[in-house]
């Protein structure tokens, strides 16, 4: 295959993959364009459009590991927090201020704090079990070394300052395990993009018992096997927290955000901590009555 042949072909690939994406984003931001979805914040469709509309355009603009797309999944679980649940917004790992720059977007809409976490020079040492990580789903190994994923404070404030809103945002600047056992605020919801397996352990040791119950935790590495199962340890649970394993939504594969090679996945998933399970519909896995068909026709009814 000659150049101009491969190259035909690589741009009628992206042009498929942006068609089912926009083909899919009436289905993935059904939520987020929901009437009652940031009603209690006087957050209306205008608001919403914007919002998407410069989220976006910070994507292009701020270098960052994750999409607009992630961000207003997230955005949209923060509008429908109810109001008079006190709570701050926690970002764990930022890089260089993209997803912080949207993130305080959605913050400041809302009347809440970010908590911006990060060392600001670079992942610390990996241990030897972190140095690579399994991603099955993407059929890959991801490695990591020190300083890895850094950049300076000043970068960062400067471009959440330009795209977003810098008045929301506290920085505490330095490895997690030295920052976040000095951090007693409660929290809302979690956003934990740290690529490392101890650094997760870290973030959930000192944070989880400072989110809400009903609540929620992001995390941006749900395709890292090394991190996807430790929502499901029940040893380290029960040892560090006292609690049972939360299990995490997107385990392995992540939310069903961007069309890949092998069917739609991200690198975002979550999981809400003691969910109202009273509330979720009962249904008998008994093999009779409807099948999944009828129940998808049944959904879209």
């Amino acid at each position: 295959m000659g150049d101009n042949t491969r190259s035909v072909v690589a741009s009628v690939a992206r042009i498929y993959r942006f068609a089912l994406l926009a083909a899919s984003l009436p289905v993935v931001l059904a939520e987020y364009f929901r009437p009652e979805t940031g009603a209690e914040y006087g957050v209306g469709l205008v608001d919403k459009v914007v919002l998407a509309a410069r989220m976006a355009r910070n994507n292009v603009k701020i270098q960052t590991g994750s999409t607009f797309l992630e961000h207003l999944v997230i955005a949209t679980k923060v509008l429908t927090i109810p109001h008079e649940d006190d709570g701050s917004l926690v970002e764990c790992g930022c890089y260089k201020g993209g997803s912080t720059a949207n993130l305080s977007l959605v913050a400041g809409l809302c009347n809440r704090p970010l908590e911006v976490f990060d060392s600001f020079e670079g992942m610390p040492e990996p241990n030897e079990n972190d140095r690579e990580h399994v991603l099955v789903k993407s059929e890959q190994i991801h490695t990591y070394d020190e300083d890895a994923w850094g950049a300076p404070i000043e970068e960062v404030q400067e471009n959440i300052a330009r795209y977003g809103d810098v008045s929301v945002c506290t920085f505490h600047e330095g490895y997690f395990d030295r920052t976040m056992p000095e951090f007693e605020q409660p929290c809302v919801l979690l956003f934990l993009d740290v690529g490392l397996r101890e650094s997760a352990e870290t973030c959930l040791e000192h944070l989880w018992p400072l989110l809400r119950s009903g609540g929620y935790c992001f995390t941006h590495d749900v395709k890292h096997m090394e991190i996807s199962t430790l929502f499901f340890d029940g040893d380290w649970w029960r040892e560090t927290l006292d609690t049972e394993p939360p299990g995490l939504v997107g385990a392995g594969s992540g939310l069903g955000l961007h069309p890949e090679h092998n069917g739609f996945g991200s690198l975002l998933g979550y999981i809400v901590k003691n969910p109202e399970s009273s509330v979720f519909e009962m249904v008998a896995e008994d093999g009779e009555g409807e099948n999944c068909v009828e129940v998808v026709r049944k959904g879209n009814d």
